[in-house]
């Protein structure tokens, strides 16, 4: 045996100990380069025994893995029990989380909660308001809505650049129509008077595709805030399949993409991903996330 075959042998020894010992990070896990913003969106489902084996305390700690794998700087959560929460705090080590459930402003019902990395972020500010005609009325449901719906959000400062932008992530009904759009269009009043001028990145399920007129809404060239959808304006890399509503059976015929992470123009989208958790393991949820990266122009 050569000495040139035996030193590889020897360093790739070497390189699978470190592996077995976490010494080694996978790929997701590398940080991205100075200024650049991992931005994740997952509808988790809630919490319900009518799931049986796809409760939430079969999938939590997959869930928790899946995202600490991803390492987002930036985490919107949709359909969160607080219980769901409280699990979520506990697995998701290095993240802080900003929100209130939907039906009281406090623990009752869903949360579009967004985490955020302790080490990367600070949130100068935020708040909740509810997707209605009273939208600072805790509680409050609009126009033919079946659930009441929020939007979360906060003002970030990125630690390493000294950055601020605004963070909003919501979830819209999913029977009313109406609802919809007049969400969209609240959406947009919001963040103008939210962000004074600063950049925004909205993340949620959406319950619609991009041919409904609420996603038209969002992505009018003609608004004061104006959103691109980061699947189509991403420069670099898109990855994963074009839907995310997924079911939780592979009998499922999944055909469309109702969760997006939209950002203004002073965004540049470098990769869009939508991860597919489904091959050989658990469904984690009925809906796929979305990771995005971004860099602020200069």
């Amino acid at each position: 045996m050569s000495v040139t075959f035996k030193l590889l042998i020897t360093r790739l020894l070497f390189f699978l100990l470190l592996l077995l010992a976490g010494i080694i990070l996978p790929m997701s896990l590398q940080a991205q380069q100075p200024g650049q913003i991992k931005v994740m969106s997952w509808n988790i489902r809630l919490d319900t025994p009518a799931d049986g084996q796809n409760q939430w305390k079969y999938r939590k700690s997959g869930v928790c893995d899946l995202i600490m794998n991803e390492s987002p700087d930036l985490l919107g959560v949709q359909e969160a029990l607080h219980n769901q929460m409280k699990d979520m705090r506990n697995g998701l080590k290095g993240y802080k989380s900003i929100g209130v459930a939907r039906d009281d402003g406090k623990k009752a019902g869903e949360y579009n909660a967004v985490f955020y990395k302790k080490s990367r972020l600070r949130s100068l500010r935020s708040g909740t308001f509810w997707l209605s005609e009273t939208p600072d009325q805790p509680g409050s449901r609009g126009w033919d809505a079946a659930c009441n719906r929020v939007v979360t959000w906060s003002v970030f400062r990125d630690k390493e650049t000294g950055r601020e932008f605004l963070m909003m992530n919501t979830h819209f009904d999913h029977v009313g129509d109406t609802a919809r759009i007049e969400s969209a269009a609240l959406i947009i009043r919001k963040s103008a008077s939210l962000s004074g001028k600063l950049p925004v990145i909205l993340t949620g399920d959406f319950n619609v595709t991009d041919r409904h007129r609420a996603y038209r809404i969002l992505t009018w060239a003609d608004n004061e805030i104006v959103f691109t959808d980061t699947r189509k304006s991403a420069g670099a890399e898109i990855s994963g399949p074009e839907y995310t509503f997924v079911g939780f059976s592979d009998q499922f015929e999944a055909s469309d993409q109702i969760d997006f992470i939209f950002a203004t123009y002073q965004f540049m989208v470098l990769s869009h991903k939508i991860p597919d958790f489904r091959k050989g393991m658990r469904y984690l949820s009925d809906h796929l996330p979305v990771a995005v990266i971004l860099e602020l122009a200069k």
